[in-house]
């Protein structure tokens, strides 16, 4: 879990990685305060349960960095009834190569969105957009699969329909995630 910041003050993307599959969703935030990231996590947990999923099933382990935006470490591991569904484990500062995966796929962000571009403008239709894309590049480290592909066939595709992922699906793009 980490945020990629547009502009101090400005909105962020909280960024959520599947580690087993290196595919990755964004939530676009107002801000990279404390409250803001426990809220969007909060809400993600909710939609997760009222559709049939929990975040402890999907990642066990969070692994995040220090930033005060995640120092809320309750809000992160204790699911809606207040019982222990995952874990978060901080990495060590300046030491990124220890969620590198997450830092590739904010490189490929980078691709897309230069540093320096402001996501004030954005909406969540954007953000998915751009992690539809990020998700779709194939890998050489996984064989010529996407971390889309990999995401789907162990998980059922209810969820990406759930989560409503814009993806490439059959040649077209599905419906629009509004967080």
């Amino acid at each position: 879990m980490d945020t990629v910041i547009g502009r101090t003050g400005g909105k962020v993307i909280l960024t959520i990685h599947f580690t087993a599959f290196n595919f990755m969703i964004g939530i676009l935030s107002d801000n990279k305060s404390l409250g803001e990231v426990t809220s969007k996590i909060k809400r993600l947990k909710q939609t997760l349960v009222d559709n049939g999923f929990s975040l402890g099933k999907l990642i066990p382990v969070l692994f995040t960095d220090n930033g005060g935006e995640f120092s809320n470490v309750s809000g992160f591991e204790l699911n809606l009834e207040a019982e222990k569904e995952t874990g978060v484990f901080y990495c060590h500062p300046y030491y990124s190569c220890e969620k590198g995966k997450i830092e590739k796929n904010h490189t490929l962000f980078r691709d897309i969105v230069p540093k320096g571009k402001y996501f004030d403008k954005f909406s969540q239709e954007t953000v998915n957009l751009i992690f539809s894309h990020v998700n779709a590049i194939k890998r050489e480290i996984f064989k010529g699969k996407s971390p889309y592909d990999l995401f789907t066939f162990p998980i059922h595709r209810s969820l990406l329909l759930f989560l409503e992922f814009l993806v490439f699906l059959r040649k077209r793009l599905s419906n629009l995630l509004n967080f």
